[in-house]
């Protein structure tokens, strides 16, 4: 097949389109120079699209079978809104790939999104699902909670927190459900691959535990034994609220502490069956990002 893969340079955007040249034609779309750098050494067509322009979209999916959309964001910016992040690049790609007769669309989503969410990014998240669903192409939606890989932010964060003696964290009884990113990798290849359906999958790691449960198991994966001490959800919204006032780019966001502080506990197993994949059990995961 020839697959179009949109958001191509993010951390599992990379992981997706190298397992995916294994077996077809890759399209990688990116947004800039330095973007398409980062794919440098993938064998594939790499092009620089702005995703919220639908002629380029429509040219760059001609000939192609399918398209995986690995395109968000969980921090809202003054220069990048949600909805130029998600609705706007939704809407130019449901017109894209129909226009090019593409057979299926497959979009990677987080668990929480909903359209009527009062948190900015779930309701944004939730509204551009809405779009590719509505549209003629078929969509399939695969929600993950948090996704851990070698190198990737979340991962060297978790790091960090576990390498500490005492972690302040906000509401460490948040349930956290990490999802290795190789498994949502191949959860990706396998609904490429499987004839086109309209759904929404969610799909999450094996073990749901506590936030503070999590620091400390990844502190035992580099023999440390960190305390975390929790701090109010609101403290971290006020925080968040005071960045956005004096900062174009804060390093976190009111919304960002709302969408993290969500309880993710889900029973993964039987979307895992029907895509024959196998769970990473979260010590052989934290063993491999820490």
């Amino acid at each position: 097949m020839r697959i179009l893969v949109t958001g191509a340079n993010g951390h599992l955007g990379k992981r997706v389109v190298s397992r995916l040249t294994e077996s077809h034609e890759v399209v990688a779309v990116v947004r800039s120079e330095r973007a398409l750098k980062s794919l440098s050494g993938i064998a594939c067509d790499k092009k620089i699209i702005d995703y919220t322009d639908r002629d380029q979209l429509t040219t760059a999916a001609l000939d192609c079978d399918c398209a995986v959309h690995l395109v968000g964001i969980i921090k809202l910016t003054r220069n990048n809104s949600y909805t130029q992040a998600h609705e706007l690049p939704c809407t130019a790609l449901a017109h894209a790939v129909e226009k090019a007769g593409l057979k299926q669309i497959v979009i990677l989503g987080i668990i929480g999104s909903d359209a009527e969410s009062s948190n900015g990014c779930f309701a944004s998240r939730g509204i551009a699902e809405d779009i590719l669903l509505k549209g003629a192409v078929p969509a399939t939606i695969l929600r993950v909670p948090m996704v851990l890989g070698e190198g990737d932010y979340a991962s060297v964060s978790l790091q960090r927190k576990a390498g500490k003696k005492v972690i302040f964290n906000f509401r460490a009884a948040s349930l956290e459900q990490p999802i290795y990113a190789g498994d949502v990798v191949n959860a990706i290849c396998a609904l490429v691959e499987t004839p086109a359906q309209e759904q929404i999958l969610e799909l999450g790691g094996p073990e749901s535990l506590t936030r503070a449960e999590l620091i400390q198991r990844a502190g035992s994966i580099v023999g440390k034994e960190p305390i975390v001490i929790s701090v109010p959800v609101v403290i971290g919204k006020w925080i968040g609220r005071a960045f956005a006032k004096v900062m174009s780019s804060p390093p976190v966001t009111e919304d960002m502490i709302d969408l993290l502080d969500h309880d993710d506990n889900i029973d993964a197993i039987p979307v895992a069956k029907k895509l024959g994949i196998e769970l990473t059990p979260l010590d052989v995961m934290l063993g491999r990002v820490i």
